[in-house]
This record gives C-alpha cells, structure tokens and sequence, in this order.
C-alpha cells in the first residue's frame, strides 16, 4: 500500500512538472496579455467553434494584441489593420520553420533546400510559363466540362454545385498539374475532402494515427505516377517539372517529391475552394448574377469587330480580364467571407514589436506570432454590415479603421508570400467567365450553401454540405457552338478568346427574344422588366419557355432597356 502511494505521488508530481513544462506560462514584462483559456488544451475549443468570434471578444478585453494557446503552442494574435507590411517585413519572423512544420505533419516530408527550391521553380508561374499554363488550363476546363457533364444537352439538369465545380475546375486543375492522364480525379477530390478536414490538427502535430479517416484518404492520394514517370509527360506544368527535376538533384526521395507535389496540388484545391464560394454567392445574390454578365456582355459586346456579331470568337487580354471590376469586385467580397487562413510566422529570438499606434510589445523566441485575417475581414469598425455579401462592396472603394486612417491592405487572401498568386487568380477569373458565359444555373428551391466555422484556420472554409442547382447548356439550347477555347494564344498579347453565346444573342438580336417567347416583343418586354422593376421584384413570374427561366427573362428585360 506504501509502495502504491509512493508511485501515485510520483505519478502526480510528474504529471504537475509536465504540465508546467509544456503548457503553462508566466507573462513576461512587456509581453502582450494571454488569454483565459482551459487548463488543458487553451483556447482551442473557443477558436474551433467560432474563431473570429472569439479573437474579436479578445480584441475588445485585450486590446491589439494578446496570446492565445492552442494545445501546447502559444500564439501572438497581431489584430492592428495596419500592421501588415511591418508584419512581414520584421526580420525575426521567419515562415521556414512554419512551412517545415507543415510539410513533416501533414505531407510527411522534409525539403533539403526549400529557398532554393522556391527561388527555382517559382520563375515557372511568371511570364511566358504562366501564359502557357493558362492556356493549358482553358483547354482543360473545356475538355472537363464537355467530358464530365450531363447537363451537355440542350435541357435542365441537375447536379451539386460543389460536385460540379470538381468535375470541371478541379478536374482541369489537377490535368494542368500533373499532364492529361486517365485518372479518377473525382476520387482524388474526395480524399482531399476527408484529409484537409484534420488539417489543423495535423499542422498542430497531433499524430495522424489518432485519425482513421485522414490515414485513409493519404492512402489514396500518395498513389501517384513516379517522379520519373510524371517528367516525362509533354503536358506537365513547367513547375512541376522543374520542381521534381530539383528535388531529385537534391537526391529527395520518391515519396518526399510525392509529399511536395501534395503540396502543390493543395494549393490549387484551395482555388477550386474559391471557385465554389464565388458561383455560390453569385447564385445566392441576383443583383450580383445580373451586374457580372452585364459586364460580360459589355465586354464582349464592344470588342466585337461590327458589334452585332453572333458568330465570331472576341479575344480578351489577361489584363482586360483582371481589370474587369465587378468580377474583381466579387473575388475580394468572396475571400473577404470566405477566407480563413492563419499567417502564422516563428519568432527568432526576443522581439520587440510595433504597432501601428506607437506602443511595443515583446514576443517571445520560439512563440507563433500570427495576423489572422478573417477577423479584419469581419470587423464591423471596417466593413458595413460584416457578414453580409455586397458584390460592389470593392468597386472603387477605400476602407478606414475607426479613427478615419485608410487601411492600405484590407483584404489579406491565402497565399501572401505565393509566387503562383497571379497565376491562381486568373484561373479563377477565367473559370468564372466561362461558365457564366456557356451554362444558367439556378439553385432549387430552399438550397443555400452556409460556411461551416469549424474550419476556421483552413485557407478558405468549407461549406457544412453542398447545394443541388439546376444547369442548363444555353449554347446547345440555342443552337450555338462553343469553340475550343484558345486561351492565351502567345506570351506576348496574353489573349484569351471568349466565345460569343447565348447572352449576347439577346443584347444583339432584339428580334430572336420575340421570338424566344413567341409573342412578346421586344417592347413589351422591357415594360413588363420595368414594371417589376419598379416595384421592386427582382424575378418576374413569367412561365418559362423553350427552357428559358424567369432569372434568364427577366435579365433580358434588363438589357431590352438600354438596347431597344
């Protein structure tokens, strides 16, 4: 019995002078506050169930800037909206050791020479690579949308949004990576699902033995061609070739090049991410759906060579495409909601930190130190109306912190130090357009797509299920051929080519709407959109003919305006 109470004393000695050790922590002078939190895993479960809710509670009791603790980890949350530059250009915040962290818990790989590796093959999404990667892309969302879809026929169907965005943008993702190839990239999609779900956990350094399911899915996505066998395909992304020829120089192993290309591939999960969130909240917002194709329309409308044409393809530049600002508009409003990604740096030695009123803060070697974007993004003293969509919201517009200062930086997306970034927002762009420019979608009645806030601290956050939509093939339905898209046709003029369809058939044809709808013309049309329009109803309830929604009808009331 002595024995026994010997060992238990020992035992809780032990216990008291490891919890010491890994979890507790004394404030130092001049550190910033840390937060309340449970004696065990911190604040954890308070960041997990809602995390800006959370960080702005802190911000208000602790000012802008305080320690939280994840499990073992203590984190410096910088919440000042000025402090991105200064945040980036402090010295001893060093992303390396969080980029290894990520690499060996999540992907299970080390890199021998990570700067080099990026210096290298980051030259290969600028330039004349980048143009010949979106080229590649375009084709590929063409041949995904005509491969995979059945809504390919000149009638509604239907289909989950989510799923029909990795049948066409992540499907044309992953071919881009990794070269046209038969593979199950739908199956490669739903292993990404399961796996990223344990993300944090991972990255935190839980073992992933502790999850069944993540063991699974990683199970699926390392059963990838070799190094070798990838190099040799004509169509590989010049990234990934460089990369894998780099890493094998640097004599990485066969399964770490498989770890590393996940990590590229992850990247571009999280634009098919974006992609999703960017078709949903247009869908969601009428007022958005009908402002983005009146600027498609626009814009291909005055590049027409007689501006009346239904025949010809209208090329675009890159830089036409990027400056097109109701799309651009949407993008930002789309990761402002949608975003969720740390920018977590390692401290390198003592700091002191300073905020942009003056005040410094010591943080402390070997702590996270992070700005958490998503909070910014959701701060009422910066955004009207927070949580709401407004697809303007960016359109010409400068934002203040509550003292009148502009905020230079007001949207941080994922991807800060990510020499791919402009490559990545063109393939959202371009998928974007082109899909509103070939298909109508249309949600079921009651199907509205929600962020599941569990998944604060991924790069963008899921929603909690996918939506049903109805799509229809307005190309098809109207008789009309898209071409193979050409995209960037040299690295020069960086053109795009944009079919002309079914939109601008309405805006150039008043004629082929009366006919459309047998017997309305073109006039009456316009007075049955004003009058809606007056009494503020934003769908008219016409029957819809040959397939045509009242969404669709009532857009080309809007356009029968300005046009007849």
């Amino acid at each position: 019995m002595a024995v026994f109470m010997w060992l238990a004393a020992l035992l809780s000695v032990t216990l008291i002078g490891a919890y010491f050790k890994i979890f507790y922590r004394k404030r130092r002078p001049g550190e910033p506050t840390i937060a309340d939190g449970h004696f065990l895993w911190g604040n954890g479960e308070e960041f997990n169930t809602h995390a800006v809710e959370f960080l702005h509670k802190c911000k208000k009791t602790l000012g802008n800037i305080f320690t939280i603790r994840l499990l073992n980890q203590h984190l410096t949350i910088v919440m000042d909206p000025h402090a991105y530059e200064s945040f980036h250009k402090q010295k001893e915040f060093d992303f390396d050791p969080i980029q290894k962290q990520v690499n060996m818990n999540v992907f299970s790989f080390e890199l021998k020479d990570s700067q080099k590796l990026i210096k290298g093959a980051s030259k290969m999404v600028r330039g004349n690579y980048m143009a010949n990667s979106v080229q590649n892309f375009v084709n590929n969302v063409h041949l995904a949308t005509e491969e995979n879809l059945i809504c390919n026929k000149d009638e509604w169907s239907q289909d989950g949004l989510r799923l029909f965005c990795a049948k066409t943008m992540f499907d044309s993702l992953y071919q881009t990576l990794f070269g046209r190839a038969e593979v199950n990239t739908l199956k490669m999609y739903h292993d990404f699902e399961v796996y990223h779900k344990y993300f944090n956990f991972l990255w935190l350094g839980l073992p992933r033995k502790m999850f069944p399911q993540a063991c699974k899915a990683l199970e699926g996505l390392v059963q990838q061609p070799t190094p070798d066998e990838l190099i040799k395909r004509d169509d590989i992304s010049e990234y990934m070739r460089t990369a894998i020829k780099m890493l094998q120089d640097l004599d990485q192993t066969d399964s770490e090049i498989i770890g590393h290309n996940l990590v590229y591939l992850h990247v571009n999960y999280n634009t098919f991410r974006v992609g999703f969130w960017v078709l949903e909240y247009i869908l969601q917002h009428p007022e958005a759906y009908g402002a983005i194709m009146e600027e498609i329309d626009d814009m291909v409308y005055a590049k027409s060579s007689n501006n009346n044409s239904t025949e010809e393809d209208v090329s675009i530049t890159t830089h036409e495409l990027e400056r097109l600002p109701v799309l651009e508009s949407i993008v930002q409003e789309t990761f402002r909601l949608s975003s969720g990604v740390f920018m977590v740096r390692y401290v390198n030695g003592d700091t002191w930190y300073t905020l942009s009123d003056g005040s410094k803060h010591l943080i402390r070697d070997g702590d996270r130190v992070a700005i958490y974007p998503p909070a910014l993004h959701k701060d009422p003293e910066v955004f009207e109306n927070p949580n709401e969509f407004k697809y303007d919201r960016f359109i010409d517009a400068k934002f203040h912190d509550k003292n009148g200062a502009e905020i230079k930086h007001p949207i941080i997306g994922f991807g800060s130090l990510c020499p791919g970034k402009r490559y990545a927002l063109i393939q959202l762009k371009w998928f974007v357009l082109y899909m509103l420019n070939r298909f109508e979608f249309e949600h079921l009645e009651g199907e509205k797509a929600e962020l599941d806030f569990q998944y604060h601290g991924h790069e963008i956050i899921p929603p909690k299920k996918d939506v049903q939509i109805s799509i229809i093939n307005m190309c098809l339905l109207l008789k009309r051929r898209i071409v193979p898209i050409q995209g960037i046709s040299n690295s020069n003029s960086n053109t795009l080519l944009v079919p002309h369809t079914w939109h601008q058939q309405y805006i150039t044809c008043p004629t082929y709407m009366a006919s459309a709808i047998h017997y309305l013309s073109p006039y009456m049309a316009s007075a049955i959109h004003y009058w809606s329009y007056i009494q503020g109803i934003s769908n008219t309830s016409l029957v819809p003919i040959h397939g045509i929604s009242n969404t669709t009808l009532t857009y080309c009331f809007k356009r029968a305006i300005t046009n007849t």
